[in-house]
C-alpha cells in the first residue's frame, strides 16, 4: 500500500483556520502551539514542520487575508465609478475583510498588536504596521477625495485632515462592534458615517 501524499499547502491551511478558531476562542496570549496543533488535528512535532512560532501562524494569516483585500482595494480604486461610490467600496471591502467570520480576525489581529506593544515584540510590531496602514488609508481616501474635487462633485477640503477624521471615525466604530458586537451592525453605522460626512462635503 503506497504512503499517502500530503498537500502541504492543503495542511498549512487547515492550520491557519484551526489557529484562527483557538486565538479567538482561547485568547492569543493563553493559545500554546500544542493547542493548534491539537486543533489541526496533527501531531506536536508535526506544526513546527509548518511554523515556528504562533507569531509565524499570525503573519501568514495577515498576509494571506491583506493580500486579498490589496486586490479588491487595487480594483476599486482603478474602478471608472464616481468617487462617492468609490469612497463607500473602499469602506465596504476594508469592513469585509477585518470583520468576516464574526469580526475575528479584527479582534485577534488587536490582541497580538496589544500583546506586541506590552512585551515590545518587535516581531510582531512589525507585522501589524499600524503607521503604514493608517498612511496607506489616508492616502487612498485623500485620492478619492481629490479626484471628487477636481471633478466638481465635492467642495473644496483639507483632504489630508478629512481622510484621517474618516479613518478616526471607522476606527472608533470597529472598536465598539469589537466590544459589543450585538450593539450593532457596523455596515450601518458606516452608511451613516458615510452619509453624514457626504453631505457636508457634497457642492
Amino acid at each position: 500500500m503506497s504512503p499517502k501524499i500530503v498537500d502541504k499547502e492543503e495542511k498549512k491551511q487547515e492550520i491557519l483556520k484551526a489557529a484562527m478558531r483557538v486565538f479567538a476562542q482561547n485568547g492569543v496570549v493563553q493559545t500554546k502551539m500544542t493547542d493548534i496543533a491539537e486543533a489541526a488535528r496533527i501531531g506536536k512535532g508535526t506544526i513546527y514542520e509548518y511554523f515556528r512560532s504562533k507569531e509565524d501562524i499570525f503573519a501568514e494569516a495577515y498576509r494571506l487575508i491583506f493580500l486579498g483585500t490589496e486586490e479588491k482595494i487595487g480594483a476599486v480604486l482603478e474602478s471608472p465609478i464616481q468617487p462617492e461610490e468609490k469612497l463607500r467600496m473602499l469602506m465596504a471591502v476594508t469592513l469585509e475583510s477585518l470583520l468576516g467570520d464574526g469580526g475575528e480576525f479584527a479582534g485577534i489581529m488587536m490582541a497580538f498588536w496589544s500583546e506586541g506593544m506590552r512585551n515590545r515584540n518587535e516581531r510582531i510590531i512589525k507585522i501589524i504596521d499600524l503607521k503604514k496602514i493608517y498612511s496607506d488609508y489616508r492616502f487612498m481616501i485623500s485620492g478619492i477625495l481629490e479626484e471628487g474635487i477636481n471633478r466638481g462633485q465635492f467642495r473644496r477640503v483639507d483632504t489630508f485632515m478629512t481622510a484621517s477624521v474618516i479613518i478616526g471615525a471607522m476606527d472608533g466604530i470597529l472598536l465598539q462592534y469589537l466590544m459589543d458586537p450585538k450593539l450593532f451592525a457596523p455596515e450601518k453605522a458606516i452608511e451613516v458615517l458615510l452619509d453624514s460626512f457626504l453631505r457636508g462635503i457634497k457642492t
